[in-house]
């Protein structure tokens, strides 16, 4: 008899080089790797991942479908231009979203969620102490999507990821900006945690918020208006 099934065998995945390099390149378009503005050359990447062009031009033709890049005549892109109506619109969809997974979060936060929650931050205030603004990047980006994954919902985080592809490559401009040295980076991120342990969902929602817009506050002047 031919045996049809392997219940104990698990399915391999083959993950590709192209799906590799598009989800490298998501994660430093949202940390912020990449300049408003830069151009992103096929060639110039394939060199950097030691790749062929292929799976770049792949890579890329995905994210301008995702919004995330311009694409450019020579098939290579550029990361957008975000105008002011642009930004504001940026901000009213992440107040909306990330507001409500923050509160989603709140209700069911466990200790050990939490605990990773601080882990994070206490990383993040030695980064910012110590002026290495590319880890304290990277250390904000978890927190926020530690967070939204305990919002324990499926709909919510990818969509936040849209809109993180989208500003992302402002986030490095603000942290420049802003001095975030003795926790003033951080500070709304430890009124988020002391929220979330007191189970207060719209104290949370309100430290989120708070740090959105000042996100918002410091990118806003600069970007380009049209003439």
């Amino acid at each position: 008899m031919t045996r049809t099934s392997f219940p104990e065998i698990a399915p391999v995945r083959r993950e590709t080089v192209q799906s590799r390099i598009h989800q490298e390149l998501r994660t430093m378009l949202m940390a912020g790797h990449f300049q408003p503005g830069q151009a992103l050359k096929i060639n110039d990447l394939a060199a950097a991942f030691g790749t062929s062009a292929q799976p770049i031009r792949e890579s890329i033709r995905q994210l301008v479908a995702e919004r995330a890049l311009d694409a450019t005549a020579n098939r290579s892109a550029r990361i957008p231009l975000l105008g002011p109506e642009q930004l504001d619109d940026l901000r009213r969809t992440r107040l909306a979203l990330e507001g409500l997974a923050a509160e989603l979060a709140t209700e069911r936060a466990t200790e050990e969620g939490i605990s990773a929650l601080s882990r994070i931050v206490d990383e993040e205030l030695r980064a910012d102490d110590k002026r290495d603004i590319g880890t304290s990047v990277a250390h904000n980006l978890n927190f926020h999507f530690t967070m939204y994954r305990m919002s324990g919902s499926e709909i919510i985080p990818p969509i936040i990821e849209g809109l993180w592809l989208r500003v992302g490559p402002h986030v490095r401009t603000a942290a420049e900006i802003f001095d975030a040295r003795e926790g003033r980076g951080a500070e709304l991120h430890v009124r988020a945690i002391e929220a979330m342990r007191r189970g207060d969902g719209p104290g949370t929602r309100a430290a989120i918020e708070t740090d959105i817009n000042r996100f918002f506050d410091l990118i806003r002047d600069m970007a380009p208006t049209e003439d």
